[in-house]
């Protein structure tokens, strides 16, 4: 059997076997990695050579599973897609803030048109989760279904419903970044160089990007959290979307410091740990992501 072969029939198998991990408690974990297998075997095959192997994983997952599995073939075609896309830019040598954006884009266009549907065929899925999560809590035991302020989780679950593009996104940009990360090592060590990011100390946002987030600061100030407007749920979801890129530009100039100062990576490792152990920092890092932004300090920092 020809290297190839032989690569794509580990790959074939990989897919086969994460796909059967749903069924078990390993899901927690094998999930983040759905769209990992698929990307390694466009990248590396001819188009109809991959669909051929991961046809073949799908119909072993198929008929080992039966009707059951119908929903782990659901789910991998859906990554399906933006797996072939990042592939083919791979193969184009385009940089890999192209192929990120393209990946995210693709994985929103398909929980759009998933959402679209589901209204088509009268499924209502965001009345559903409304549903579920009310659901949820009346199945509580009485002595902490009781302790519960029904005014502030309804006014909690509106909030909730509101950001729902901005849950879309993040989780359309984790699996994105996840089979960008651990795709590229794969392929890179098996012959094939695909172009990573800039490393994150280089990372910059552009200055009109601290304009927009004093802009919807200054809206989420007056805008009411009963609001069920079209502009609200925007300003929700914009504002969380730009003190995390700032956040990320904290930590980016962090990373910048101790290369210049040429200190061990302890700083920013620190300040990611800590920003996780405690949110509100968030807000911190956010205004030290602004003046990173606006001032020259690493100019004066390298100077």
């Amino acid at each position: 059997m020809s290297k190839g072969r032989s690569f794509a029939l580990v790959w074939c198998i990989i897919n086969m076997l994460m796909l059967l991990s749903f069924l078990t408690p390993l899901i927690i974990i094998t999930i983040n990695f759905v769209m990992v297998p698929t990307l390694v075997l466009f990248a590396r095959l001819e188009l109809k050579k991959a669909l051929l192997f991961y046809a073949i994983s799908i119909a072993a997952v198929s008929a080992l599973t039966g009707f059951t599995g119908m929903f782990l073939v659901l789910m991998s075609l859906f990554f399906l897609v933006p797996g072939i896309v990042m592939s083919r830019l791979y193969k184009k040598e385009l940089a890999a803030r192209s192929v990120i954006v393209a990946g995210t884009v693709t994985l929103l266009g398909e929980f759009l048109l998933g959402l679209l549907v589901g209204y088509a065929v009268g499924f209502r899925p965001m009345e559903r989760l409304k549903e579920f999560i009310q659901s949820s809590v009346d199945s509580l035991p009485e002595v902490l279904r009781n302790s519960v302020n029904q005014t502030a989780l309804d006014l909690a679950i509106h909030y909730f419903m509101q950001i729902i593009p901005l849950l879309l996104i993040t989780a359309a940009l984790f699996y994105t970044m996840i089979g960008h990360v651990v795709g590229r090592w794969v392929l890179r060590r098996n012959g094939m160089p695909v172009k990573g990011l800039a490393p994150i100390r280089e990372w910059m946002l552009p200055r009109s990007m601290v304009l927009y987030l004093v802009i919807v600061t200054i809206f989420d100030m007056f805008i009411s959290i009963e609001s069920n407007s079209f502009f609200s749920m925007v300003v929700w979801n914009l504002l969380p979307i730009l003190t995390m890129a700032f956040t990320v530009q904290a930590i980016s100039f962090l990373f910048f410091v101790s290369h210049a100062k040429k200190w061990t990576v302890a700083l920013p490792v620190v300040a990611i740990v800590l920003v996780a152990v405690l949110p509100f920092l968030v807000y911190i890092y956010c205004i030290m992501g602004m003046l990173d932004v606006l001032l020259p300090i690493r100019k004066r920092i390298a100077g």
